[in-house]
């Protein structure tokens, strides 16, 4: 389920504390930790700077009005609360559009190659 449903369904409800609770327990700190470390990472640290500051949100609808909220809407994202575990997966579009990105540079690459050995054999 995308994290924009998560949030919505969770909202004003029971959940939204489960949620936010989380985020915020003690057992989070090594991870929290390494959380901040991916942090600088180009691409995937909005994500993980994201994940830090929903545990510093007293509310679902706190969180929505900041801007990390955008960095993680259109994420899929798998919470069980009783066996503690969150998965985050990217959604279709995003997979698409990766996948585009590769073949791009794929075939940069490829040209490339062939570049240097028609260059090299002249």
């Amino acid at each position: 389920m995308r994290f924009s449903q998560v949030c919505d369904l969770a909202e004003n409800t029971e959940q939204e504390q489960q949620l936010l609770q989380f985020f915020k327990q003690d057992d989070m700190g090594p991870v929290e930790s390494v959380f901040a470390k991916m942090s600088s990472f180009p691409i995937i640290g909005k994500i993980f700077a994201a994940l830090i500051a929903l545990g510093n949100y007293d509310s679902i609808a706190a969180y929505k009005q900041s801007e990390y909220y955008q960095n993680l809407k259109n994420w899929n994202f798998d919470i069980d609360f009783d066996k503690k575990s969150l998965y985050i997966r990217p959604n279709d579009e995003q997979i698409k559009t990766a996948l585009k990105i590769l073949a791009i540079i794929g075939t940069i690459v490829t040209l490339i190659v062939l570049c240097r050995k028609v260059c090299s054999r002249n």
